[in-house]
C-alpha cells in the first residue's frame, strides 16, 4: 500500500515537472531558436551515424555546416529586437550577447571545412569530431545568454568537456593522451574553484542566483564592500580563467 502511494506521487511529480518543462519550451522556445537548430543538428547526426556506413561522410559535413549557417541566419534575423529575459530569468537575449554568439558560430563554421583534409588524412572518426564541435558551440552560445549562476556554471562545463575530448581525439598519440589528462585535472580543479566562488557570492547576496537579484541583494545586505565579495571575485576569476585560458592562464594550456 505504501509502495503504491509512493509510486503515484512519483508519477504525479514527474508529470508536473514534464508539463512545466514543456510550458517553458513552448512559450520561450523562440528565444533559443538558434540553439534549438544546433540541437536538432546534433540529433540528426547521431541518427544518421547509427544507421549508415562510412561512405556517408559528406552528409555529416553538410548537416553540421548547414545547421551552423541556419543558426547564424536565425541570429541575424533576431538582431535589433528588444532585450528579453526568458526561462524564469535564467536566459537573456540582447544585441550585446548576440555579437558573441555570432562570433562563436562563425568560428565553428570555419573550423569544419578547415579540418576536413586533416581528418581524412588521419582516417579518424568524423562524427565524434563534429559532435564535439557542435556541442562546444552550443555551450558557448548558452554561456553568452546566461543570466544566473547555474547556467553560468553548466554552459562552460559543456564546452570544457568537449575540449577535453577534442584534445584526446587522436587516441594513438601519446601527446594527445597527456594533454587530455592534464586538461581534465586542471578543468576539475577550476570547476571546484568556480563553484566555491559562486557559493561566496550566493551567500553574500542573501541566497540569490540571478545576476540582477545578486546585485540588489548585495546592496540590501550592505555586503558589496565586504571581503567576502573580494574572495568570491578572485575565485570566480581564477576558475573561469583556467577553463578559458586567457592571458596569463594561457601558459597552463595543455
Amino acid at each position: 500500500m505504501i509502495w503504491h502511494v509512493q509510486n503515484e506521487n512519483f508519477i504525479l511529480d514527474s508529470t508536473r515537472i514534464f508539463m512545466k518543462a514543456f510550458h517553458l519550451l513552448f512559450f520561450h522556445g523562440s528565444f533559443i531558436f538558434p540553439e534549438c537548430i544546433l540541437i536538432f543538428g546534433l540529433i540528426l547526426l547521431l541518427m544518421i551515424d547509427s544507421t549508415s556506413d562510412q561512405k556517408d561522410r559528406p552528409w555529416f559535413y553538410s548537416i553540421s555546416a548547414t545547421s551552423l549557417v541556419i543558426s547564424i541566419t536565425a541570429l541575424l534575423f533576431r538582431w535589433r529586437e528588444e532585450p528579453r529575459i526568458s526561462f524564469s530569468g535564467n536566459f537573456q537575449t540582447n544585441n550585446f550577447n548576440e555579437i558573441f554568439q555570432f562570433l562563436i558560430l562563425l568560428c565553428s563554421t570555419l573550423c569544419i571545412p578547415l579540418s576536413v583534409e586533416y581528418i581524412e588524412c588521419t582516417e579518424m572518426a568524423i562524427t565524434e569530431f563534429l559532435l564535439f564541435v557542435l556541442t562546444a558551440t552550443l555551450g558557448g552560445m548558452f554561456l553568452c545568454g546566461a543570466n544566473d549562476l547555474i547556467t553560468i556554471f553548466v554552459a562552460p562545463e559543456c564546452f570544457s568537456f568537449c575540449s577535453y575530448l577534442l584534445s584526446g581525439y587522436t587516441k594513438r598519440d601519446v601527446r594527445s593522451n597527456e594533454a587530455t589528462m592534464k586538461y581534465l585535472l586542471m578543468g576539475g580543479a577550476s570547476s571546484s574553484i568556480l563553484v566555491h566562488g559562486f557559493s561566496w557570492l550566493y551567500g553574500s547576496s542573501g541566497g540569490e542566483i540571478e545576476l540582477q537579484e545578486i546585485v540588489n541583494g548585495l546592496i540590501n545586505t550592505q555586503m558589496y564592500n565586504s571581503s567576502g565579495i573580494s574572495i568570491a571575485l578572485i575565485f570566480i576569476t581564477v576558475g573561469i580563467g583556467v577553463q578559458a585560458f586567457p592571458s596569463p592562464f594561457s601558459s597552463m594550456d595543455p
